[in-house]
């Protein structure tokens, strides 16, 4: 199996050449230039005339297809222009400069020209190596780094001084080494204009491409660092799971290893520095007693499980792995520590063979590295250890895979970003933030922003990681807000740190904790639509996170609304970063919307586009707007993990007149996807009044993929049909569905189409017949929002009157022509149309029925009237 897992990556690091065709180079002097696309060329220069052709940590392939450009060249210099790129070169003989080489393009028809030295005011930034003590936009611990796009419409990186990676006859092929001496300069000169989505596919042709996480990661991460007992960590997933709340992760913080325990009795203990604390390599029997039980139980329980390691301080006299890798790498001084040196082989090597390996066998799925230490190698100079810990554990991680299961997994990591390349090496752990609103509201755009180096797979603390001293609790609004964000990023984890002022678990605040799971509910109902993001990530270099720029360009408003971003190409999310008001239980969130029409999955309402809006929520509120005719492929509701499979899809039809979808599946787990998955196409169309869906026959295939499915069709904010007729077959209408047959949910006023189980190699053809009806009739727009509304007002109404010394008479005949409008629908969907003129009728009289009320209070008659406001 080894050799299939490496078959495999082989065929995929085959595009990874760092030798240039010799047709794209042109050299002149000192000076060599590579043309990797029409609007991305390679300048080196090197005072002896020698050019470099080994990998870089960020450049790992340049052996593209050559593309069209004429050149002329002399001893005094040279011209290269491409389709997109006019360079000018004037040999010198000194290194690049302003007076010796320039670049000229277009840009929305002006000329730009380039020259060594400039600055790039309009770069739009990338990512940064961690949030660590992040309040908001104040950064701690550095500042954004530079990314590849830029509204000036081209891009400098500077790789000059990057660390090579040169052939390894070892396992692992290749292994840092420091550039040649002497002055020598190594540029890639991005020139993509405005064309963002491009610069960023042709920079994973020369970097590399962002693998395919796992499906696994995409669902829930319980975590939080907590003085843990096995046990205790058992009462945690069956309590998470007795609430209904999906999980497929569980992570065990530092205290999984012994931090002092081991050095009670250990003669030295006074000479380790108290940093020693955070490495560990020994389980806390304490806490853990028999590790292999607890992984084998975790296993049992269909989780994936991550330990955090703090590698910095090597490997300790104490540790019970010491003699062994003491042995292993040949250290000859027994009973001193062995300095941490990953990037020498034999170190690396002993390290993954006697530590971590064991670990993995007996059931550790994957390592969270949490790398805080000094930044650049002791015996490296200018070598990230942040950039050599992600390269080294992947690859370890890609051969332990085929070793201890016999599969070729996926292999990815957890940690810190590294630098540009970082991208080859997911998933991404932003570091330990301040709790607070702006730090909620700030991560919209540093999330989005980081697709800028296509680094798309970040992952937070949902819900922050530090208290600021004066905080004395945990605010449920505030965590309940992040975890509704945080559906739409890369990895969905809760964590913070050990502090009993912060609590994580939902059950601990009872007037927030259906909320909350509804928000863990949402993400596993969206799972086929992210993981469809993840796969377009991989192929197109575009993450699943993106700016509202890469869309729309040229439009001016889509570089001012940092908090709203596109989450895969159909959605549009951001956070509700502001607390409710205390008055009227509505939380403002101002939104832009460009050129169409976009839905809104919480509330129903249908908003033009070319527009701003100032919106408002309640707390159960999780906006996220669709774009009109989108198809969505989504889970059905029973799902609780993504790791088992599902034999029904669910497929959501977003008002508007036609929409198209290829939706991607694979096996989840294995390396296959390079070569085997599957596309089902899905067609929406209107035929007069009449909606038509085709789901085509599934093209490709992939291990274990079922040869049947059902599927669950649904339609929000559409009126029910006369009829459906699914295949030549009418489905008869069902209050209680069950397959064959359709529904119609009064709530979401959406049809709801269940079909029998079907080939997946045959079309099926479904159509919705409305006669003279307009399936998308306005009055259906926004009131899924006003319904759910009343529904939770209902109760607090009920209270209120009773509160207010009327426990015995009904609630007025007014609001409930209103309040139970759902519920009409729901028993007798025929008559929607009438039961919506009197819905509307019911809510122009609203104000004067709270009014009249007497057994409710002035405050609560405003709330009233605020949250059913149309």
């Amino acid at each position: 199996m080894l050799l299939i897992c490496s078959a495999l990556f082989a065929r995929h690091y085959d595009n990874e050449n760092p030798v240039a065709n010799p047709n794209a180079t042109v050299v002149c002097g000192n000076a060599r230039f590579t043309v990797l696309t029409p609007e991305l060329i390679r300048m080196e220069w090197s005072d002896d005339g020698k050019f470099e052709d080994n990998k870089s940590l960020t450049f790992v392939n340049r052996n593209l297809p050559v593309p069209k450009f004429t050149k002329s060249v002399s001893k005094s210099g040279a011209t290269i222009k491409t389709d997109a790129l006019s360079l000018r070169y004037r040999n010198d003989g000194k290194p690049f400069d302003a007076k010796n080489l320039e670049i000229t393009m277009k840009l929305n028809g002006k000329n730009v020209k380039w020259t060594p030295g400039m600055e790039n005011p309009g770069n739009l930034k990338g990512t940064t190596r961690t949030l660590d003590q992040a309040n908001g936009y104040k950064l701690k611990k550095g500042d954004m780094e530079p990314g590849l796009l830029s509204r000036d419409g081209w891009v400098l990186v500077d790789d000059s001084s990057n660390i090579l990676m040169t052939p390894d006859d070892s396992h692992w092929e290749e292994w840092v080494q420091s550039r040649p001496e002497g002055e020598r300069q190594d540029l890639y000169f991005f020139g993509y204009g405005h064309n963002y989505k491009k610069a960023l596919a042709d920079y994973q042709k020369v970097a590399g491409k962002a693998m395919l996480p796992p499906k696994y990661t995409l669902g829930y991460w319980w975590s939080r660092y907590w003085q843990y007992s096995d046990d205790e960590m058992q009462t945690i997933v069956d309590r998470l799971r007795s609430y209904d709340i999906p999980v497929d992760v569980l992570i065990v913080d530092m205290d999984w290893h012994d931090t002092y325990g081991l050095r009670r009795n250990d003669p030295k203990k006074d000479e380790y520095d108290q940093r020693i604390g955070w490495t560990g390599y020994t389980w806390q029997k304490e806490l853990f007693p028999h590790p292999a039980n607890f992984l084998e139980w975790v296993n049992r329980s269909n989780l994936k499980t991550a330990l955090n390691l703090h590698p910095a301080s090597g490997i300790q006299p104490y540790e019970e792995c010491y003699d062994l890798f003491r042995k292993d790498y040949g250290w000859d001084k027994p009973g001193e520590s062995v300095p941490f040196k990953i990037d020498e082989v034999k170190w690396a090597d002993s390290y993954f063979n006697t530590v971590l390996s064991p670990m993995e066998k007996m059931g550790v799925d994957f390592w969270w590295l949490d790398w805080q230490q000094w930044l650049e190698s002791k015996y490296t100079p200018g070598l990230s250890n942040t950039f050599w810990l992600n390269h080294t554990f992947f690859h370890h991680a890609r051969e332990n895979a085929a070793e201890t299961s016999g599969l070729n997994k996926r292999p990815f990591i957890y940690h810190r970003w590294g630098g540009l390349g970082s991208h080859r090496y997911p998933l991404g752990f932003s570091g330990d933030t301040y709790t607070s609103w702006e730090t909620l509201a700030f991560l919209p755009w540093f999330t989005a922003t980081a697709s800028n180096v296509n680094y798309g797979y970040w992952g937070h603390d949902i819900g922050g990681h530090l208290f600021k001293k004066e905080l004395k609790e945990t605010d449920p609004e505030l965590y309940l807000r992040w975890l509704q964000y945080g559906v739409f990023t890369p990895i969905f984890k809760t964590h913070s740190t050990k502090d009993n002022r912060i609590v994580r678990y939902p059950w601990a605040f009872p007037e927030h904790q259906f909320m909350m799971r509804d928000a863990i509910q949402l993400r596993y109902a969206l799972a086929p639509y992210i993981y469809n993001a993840a796969r377009e990530n991989y192929d197109t270099g575009v993450g699943m996170c993106r700016p509202m720029y890469y869309e729309y360009p040229e439009t001016e408003k889509a570089y001012q609304v940092p908090e709203q971003y596109f989450f895969g190409p159909d959605i549009i999310a951001t956070a509700v970063a502001t607390p409710i008001d205390s008055v009227t239980g509505l939380a403002p969130r101002k939104m832009w919307f460009p050129e169409g029409e976009w839905f809104d999955f919480s509330t129903g309402n249908l908003y033009k586009g070319n527009a701003e809006y100032d919106l408002s929520y309640t707390l159960d509120e999780n906006p996220f707007f669709v774009r009109s005719g989108a198809i969505i492929p989504m889970n059905p509701k029973n799902v609780r993990s993504l790791q088992l499979p599902c034999d029904t899809l669910v497929l959501t039809f977003i008002p508007g007149e036609k929409g198209k979808l290829r939706h991607y599946e694979d096996d989840g787990e294995t390396e296959a996807y390079l070569e085997t998955f599957a596309m089902t196409p899905v067609e929406r169309s209107l035929s007069g009044n009449d909606i038509r869906i085709k789901i085509g026959k599934r093209e490709g295939t992939y291990n274990n993929a079922p040869d049947q499915r059902s599927y669950e069709l649904r339609f929000p904010a559409t009126m029910p049909p006369a009829k459906v007729i699914v295949d030549g077959k009418e489905y008869p209408y069902a209050r209680f569905p069950e397959p064959g047959t359709w529904s119609y949910d009064g709530l979401s006023l959406q049809p709801v189409i269940y079909t029998t189980s079907m080939p997946v190699n045959k079309e099926v053809d479904v159509t919705l017949e409305y006669g003279d009806t307009n399936p998308y009739a306005e009055s259906v727009h926004g009131k899924q929002g006003l319904f759910r509304r009343f529904r939770q007002l209902t109760p607090e109404f009920k209270e209120e009157q009773c509160n207010n010394g009327e426990s015995m008479e009904m609630l007025p005949e007014g609001y409930l022509k209103a309040s139970q409008c759902a519920n009409f629908i729901l028993e007798n969907p025929k008559e929607i149309a009438t039961y919506l003129r009197e819905f509307d009728e019911a809510i122009r009289n609203l104000p004067t029925v709270m009014q009249e009320h007497k057994y409710s209070s002035p405050a609560f008659k405003n709330r009233v009237l605020k949250q059913t406001a149309e």
